[in-house]
């Protein structure tokens, strides 16, 4: 009984009740459900809102997040240029000049709308503390009323005195001789830090006072002052007026030394004040018009000091607005006139010794935002349903995305919540920025109208899956008997081959199996195993391939694409290729090529996969130690132009009665029972294959005990100039 029930053949029935019988039941659940289709619509636009807002907001924080990331590694790239060409950095890894300024370029033909060079930057540190400028790098707040500095008020009653006759000397009575015999005296006292600077500051003045200018100006560009980030007790940084000095000094358009360039930018860069943009304008004046390169870098000068002022103003505008309290791993959004920004706060780090905290800030206009979001929606081409708005909430801000078009969110009375979705944005920093994304029901007759329209329509859909079940079940059935026909076909082509798979897959499993019990223990015992298992897979692929490729050339589905093709590039290729393999049977490849080589037309992949199968018989058939030798010859010949391809082989050699069986399936030389290398048989059957349809020919020479010899010759197929 049990035998008659596993060799009884399946039957269609069963099946074709199951396609009949949804059909009967969705027009009686159909029908019954008309009538309350109105809380089906409002559910449906629920889900449908659900699963929106999760894809937009996914869309966005993929999008978005990618395209501010960029944008704020385009600015660091710009900034960095900057900062090199100052000579205030150096580059480093594997970027160069060129490259940098191709990869701004591409941004900029990206955003043509967007000027990146007018743009603050998106990086920078800001303190708790204001007047906190350590570890601030080239974002550091100053003052915008300057303030004396704490040297002022250290000086003894002696110094004082000294500083104040040097200053009347100097100032009120012109005498520069007791001037600078005052300051000479102040200098030799035990001083505070920052008044021996000013003091030498005002010496320097002194004494260049008569020279010719260009011979001041040399004096003032070179001095150690010039670096100096000392104070004077105006507030002003003492780098910053020597530097002013020497540029006042030089002639309209005479240019600036690189060093001296180098000089100012590092005043500017490391001890920056509101006298910082009256310098960087007298430098322009000297700079204008030097010379094209003294010209960029004098642009450069300012646009840098523009870039990095601006984010400043940003940074003091947000603890305007923000109280520290308030400060977190967050967004901010600041306002300012021109435009807003939103700024991220991210990776605090406390400060013991100042009882500060200083925050890793990223700064991003509202336009790029707002534009990376659209750019995201757009590209997502995601269809928002008409009767729905898309509201994005970020930094406290609500956007809405009407379709693709992004504006400031209207207010509505009460919307209905149809979804929502919270997200992060984790591409702009270590901490995730988090923002939410909603659905909600603006048009609530166009929902409804549609559910309407579903209503009418019903009936008629009803109707016509009626009939679309019985033109499937005919088209079922008729599949289903073509399955089984499918069945039958692939049951005798896996029985054709399940005994050369099977000895491998065993081999495998038996060395795979003693290694994992421990029994095998000797570590070259151990490599030969997995020697021995890597090469049964790579015997296991190689027939697999060989399979499919003869059951595509079986039916009649092997196509060829004949093309211009290097013959010794493809041979090359085939030897390297083949070279691991060859390595691990101890076997060596020689390649030799003769003749001058001329066009050819052939489909190389598939003249790659014959020259495969030659060499791995070649390899698998050679004694260890040996070589094989794979040639590659052109003849030319005034009548047919022939390209050989030959494999010679060291091997036991095949008998000539045997070099016709060869080519045909599944023909093994030898007794099955008696064979040693792999193999189903069909290898040289797709190499004749692929010869013949190259309209070539192969052939073998070969005699027991002297090797082998295959050679394939193709006539020459191109189109003659």
């Amino acid at each position: 009984m049990d035998r008659s029930r596993s060799e009884r053949k399946p039957t269609f029935f069963w099946q074709g009740v199951l396609i009949i019988l949804p059909v009967i039941a969705l027009a009686i659940v159909g029908f019954a459900s008309l009538r309350q289709d109105k809380r089906l619509a409002e559910e449906e636009a629920r889900d449908l809102g659900a699963s929106m807002a999760r894809r937009l907001a996914q869309t966005i924080a993929d999008g978005a997040g990618r395209q501010l990331a960029d944008y704020r590694n385009f600015n660091a790239e710009l900034h960095a240029r900057r900062e090199v060409s100052l000579g205030l950095g150096e580059w480093s890894g594997n970027s160069d000049r060129e490259s940098v300024e191709q990869h701004l370029q591409t941004w900029k033909q990206a955003n043509p709308d967007m000027d990146l060079s007018a743009m603050p930057l998106s990086d920078g540190l800001v303190s708790t503390r204001p007047g906190d400028t350590r570890n601030l790098a080239l974002t550091q707040e100053y003052p915008l009323a300057p303030q004396p500095p704490e040297w002022v008020g250290q000086l003894a009653p002696a110094q004082a005195q000294l500083w104040q006759e040097a200053a009347k000397a100097e100032f009120g009575l012109a005498d520069w001789a007791a001037a600078q015999s005052a300051i000479e005296k102040f200098v030799a006292t035990e001083l505070p830090i920052g008044a021996r600077a000013n003091a030498e500051y005002r010496l320097l003045c002194l004494k260049t006072r008569n020279l010719p200018a260009s011979e001041a100006a040399r004096q003032f560009a070179e001095s150690d002052l010039a670096r100096s980030d000392q104070l004077t007790e105006t507030g002003l940084p003492v780098g910053q007026l020597v530097c002013y000095h020497a540029l006042r000094l030089m002639a309209d358009h005479a240019g600036l030394p690189d060093k001296f360039l180098h000089t100012l930018a590092w005043s500017i860069a490391y001890r920056p004040s509101i006298f910082s943009p009256r310098l960087i304008a007298e430098a322009q004046r000297v700079d204008e018009l030097a010379s094209p390169k003294s010209e960029t870098r004098a642009a450069t000068l300012k646009a840098w000091w523009d870039s990095a002022d601006e984010t400043r103003r940003a940074v003091r505008n947000f603890r305007e607005q923000y109280a520290i309290s308030q400060w977190t791993n967050t967004l901010f959004w600041v306002k300012q006139p021109d435009d807003d920004f939103l700024l991220v706060l991210a990776d605090a780090r406390p400060e013991p010794s100042s009882s500060s905290t200083n925050y890793h800030l990223l700064l991003f206009p509202k336009a790029v935002v707002l534009k990376a979001i659209d750019e995201a929606v757009v590209k997502a081409d995601l269809s928002i349903p008409p009767y729905a708005i898309a509201t994005m909430e970020i930094g406290g801000r609500e956007l809405a995305l009407r379709g693709q078009t992004i504006s400031p969110a209207v207010e509505a009375s009460s919307p209905a919540l149809l979804g929502e979705a919270v997200t992060r944005l984790s591409e702009l920093s270590a901490q995730s920025v988090p923002f939410r994304v909603r659905l909600l029901l603006a048009k609530a007759d166009i929902l409804y109208a549609r559910q309407r329209q579903r209503a009418l329509m019903f009936g008629s859909l009803i109707a016509v899956a009626a009939v679309a079940a019985l033109i499937g079940f005919f088209a079922a059935r008729r599949a289903f008997h073509r399955q089984l026909h499918l069945s039958e076909m692939k049951s005798n082509f896996v029985s054709s081959v399940s005994h050369e798979l099977r000895a491998p897959i065993a081999s495998v499993r038996l060395m795979a199996e003693g290694l994992e019990r421990g029994k095998v223990q000797d570590p070259k015992k151990q490599n030969e195993y997995f020697r021995f298992i890597v090469q049964e897979c790579r015997r296991l692929s190689s027939l697999i391939e060989n399979v499919l490729d003869f059951s595509r050339i079986e039916q009649g589905r092997k196509q060829y694409e004949f093309e211009p093709t290097d013959a010794v590039a493809l041979v090359q290729q085939t030897v390297k290729l083949m070279e691991t393999y060859a390595a691990e049977q101890q076997v060596k490849l020689v390649l030799q090529i003769t003749g001058d080589p001329f066009p050819f037309e052939m489909d190389g992949k598939a003249m790659q996969q014959a020259l495969i199968n030659l060499l791995d018989n070649a390899i698998k058939h050679s004694p260890k130690g040996s070589a094989i030798s794979i040639g590659l010859e052109f003849e030319q010949s005034t009548v047919c132009p022939v390209l050989r391809f030959w494999v010679e082989d060291r091997g036991e050699g095949i008998p000539q009665a045997e070099h016709e069986k060869i080519f045909e399936r599944f023909y093994r030389l030898g007794s099955e029972l008696r064979r040693e290398t792999q193999g189903v048989g069909i290898g040289l059957s797709i190499v004749q294959h692929i010869v013949q349809a190259h309209a070539g020919t192969i052939q073998v020479r070969s005699a027991p005990g002297e090797g082998s010899r295959f050679t394939i010759e193709l006539p020459l197929k191109r189109n003659q100039p």
